[in-house]
């Protein structure tokens, strides 16, 4: 079901505010990039020969041994804009075609799109990947669908899948950045499965660094407060579910909690919830792509019933296979999926209980 049937808004004005909850997102992948990539240049004592971003910062002269804010958000452009240009350019491509071939006008929410598989992405992506998940995101996560409103699967999200299963190693980002202090994501997630805890401690990695976002990952999963603040602003409008995202934490550390008791001594059965939120994409999938208001559950109690299910999933899949990359994208796809099925046994069951009340 289209998100305006259900609300007094039109799909501009939710797109609007959407991509207003995900700027200061973008910010913080900005300052956390540019931060990471410089002290990887510092760590390493150069440019990478084969690294085209590093040339352009070379280039550009900016100070990777003492850098001030200009050189932090110069270097975190040059990986930035690259990439959201190119999600731009061949998402705009893809939009014109299904607009002409539909007689219609372009639609309002390529934006949105391009900025959120933007900040899925590694700041070392290859462009020609991410054109490729680009087109997956609007031919078959959108267009073939008719458009906006009537998807049943955040686009983004079938982007970064169909990366994640055509192209394994290109959410990994660049060699460059392994092997230094403060990487997360999957590589976190791993390192905690063979070394515990002193892992995490050697690798630089601390509650603090995920919560502000001082660490490696996905460009815009790794400030937990940036999306924090997307996330209330999702709220207070109503455009995203307070249900559906507080359901998903609630799964997460069930699940959690239950491999905590019953799952061994070591391994990452042992780590607790709050570090299976800070670390990896899950706050950035729970608020921004799980909570689309087209391909989310309509109704509360299936909200509930969702979010439960992807907060599940997600430390079922990093449990199965430490070395999966997050397990937050496919966990979201398959919540996703499922919604309309939630929906239909919550209306079914809300029938039956009030036919049983008039009999």
């Amino acid at each position: 079901m289209a998100p305006h049937a259900r609300a007094p808004i039109s799909l501009a004005r939710i797109q609007a505010i959407r991509l207003l909850a995900l700027l200061p997102v973008l910010i913080a992948a900005v300052i956390n990039t540019g931060h990471q990539y410089l002290s990887a240049l510092n760590t390493m004592g150069g440019v990478d020969e084969y690294d085209w971003r590093g040339r352009l910062v070379q280039d550009l002269g900016l100070n990777y041994s003492d850098p001030a804010m200009f050189d932090v958000l110069a270097a975190g452009l040059v990986h930035v804009l690259p990439a959201l240009g190119m999600a731009l350019l061949v998402g705009g491509v893809w939009e014109q075609l299904f607009a002409t071939y539909r007689r219609r006008k372009r639609e309002s929410g390529l934006l949105v799109i391009a900025v959120l598989m933007t900040l899925l992405m590694p700041p070392g992506v290859s462009l020609v990947h991410l054109a490729v998940g680009m087109s997956f995101a609007i031919v078959f996560g959108k267009g073939i669908f008719g458009g906006e409103g009537k998807t049943f699967v955040n686009p983004a999200l079938v982007g970064a899948a169909a990366m994640l299963i055509s192209f394994p190693t290109a959410l990994t980002g660049h060699p460059l950045w392994t092997g230094i202090a403060g990487y997360g994501g999957s590589r976190a997630f791993a390192l905690y499965h063979n070394e515990g805890g002193d892992g995490l401690v050697s690798a630089g990695i601390d509650w603090w660094a995920a919560v502000f976002g001082n660490l490696q990952g996905m460009m815009g999963t790794t400030s937990l407060l940036a999306i924090g603040l997307g996330g209330a602003l999702l709220i207070v409008t109503r455009i995203a579910s307070w249900r559906l995202i507080l359901g998903q934490l609630l799964g997460l550390v069930l699940v959690a909690t239950v491999c905590n008791l019953f799952g061994g001594e070591e391994g990452i059965t042992t780590l607790s919830w709050y570090w299976h939120v800070l670390l990896g994409s899950f706050a950035f999938g729970a608020v921004f792509l799980a909570t689309d208001p087209a391909s989310s559950a309509s109704t509360n109690a299936g909200r509930w019933a969702q979010g439960l299910i992807v907060g599940a999933l997600v430390v079922t899949m990093r449990v199965a296979n430490p070395a999966h990359p997050d397990g937050v994208i496919l966990a979201i796809l398959m919540g996703s999926i499922l919604a309309p099925l939630i929906d239909h046994v919550v209306i079914w069951f809300n029938v039956k209980h009030r036919a049983r009340g008039y009999g």
